[in-house]
């Protein structure tokens, strides 16, 4: 199979050296492109800059920093490559600096924004940024893809079971995504990292305790629902 996997987390700028971002490391999207590929498949991997990289030399590595410049790598192979799924890993920004108010003057923040003076108090003015996950399927049929599985990714920290319910079905229905895979934060460990992946009904059809038993199954699924088409 050829499949495309995200991984890392979105450096949003303030001004050209000032970023907010989050914890994401990688690790999980780097194990999971190493498993699929030494098991024979066609891997490309679009996954931070500082993130922590696979391994296997067979993979194709494209690097991101803002999550508009992860939209539009994944845009761009999706449209112009044919892939058999999509694994959509990446911890994009939910908000992203848009303006900044120092000394009484606004200007709007981003990449190319002059480096601000330090001292005072600043205010930055946050805006929601576009959902990636709402986008895969579409870019998927542009470049050919529309059997494509995409499979998104959720990850809260200590939530109850009503939480996790609510959260994951929303993001089924704004992403249409053909299955989930969810963590919770309060969980995962240097040994273990738990996780289920759920259908569009909210089933639960796979769960583990390992990455590597997240690319078993994710594997498996992807393998079952190709023999079936």
């Amino acid at each position: 199979m050829r499949i495309l996997i995200t991984g890392g987390g979105c450096r949003e700028y303030i001004d050209s050296v000032r970023v907010v971002t989050n914890s994401s490391t990688g690790r999980t999207s780097a194990e999971l492109a190493d498993d699929f590929a030494r098991k024979g498949n066609e891997v490309t991997l679009i996954t931070a800059e500082n993130a922590i990289k696979a391994q296997d030399s067979s993979i194709n590595i494209i690097t991101f920093q803002t999550g508009e410049e992860l939209a539009a790598a994944i845009k761009a192979e999706l449209t112009s490559s044919f892939y058999d799924a999509v694994i959509h890993a990446a911890a994009v920004s939910d908000f992203v600096p848009y303006e900044i108010t120092i000394g009484g003057k606004t200007v709007k923040a981003g990449k190319k924004a002059e480096k601000l003076p330090s001292g005072g108090e600043m205010t930055v003015t946050f805006r929601a940024s576009p959902k990636i996950a709402d986008s895969l399927h579409d870019w998927a049929a542009q470049g050919g893809n529309e059997k494509a599985k995409v499979v998104c990714f959720k990850l809260l920290n200590n939530a109850d079971e009503a939480a996790k319910e609510k959260a994951v079905t929303s993001l089924f229905g704004h992403s249409k995504a053909d299955f989930v895979v969810y963590n919770d934060l309060s969980q995962i460990t240097e040994e273990s990292h738990p996780f289920l992946i759920l259908n569009n009904t909210g089933k639960t059809v796979a769960e583990g305790k390992t990455n590597q038993n997240l690319a078993t199954e994710l594997l498996g699924i992807c393998e079952f629902f190709l023999e079936e088409e």
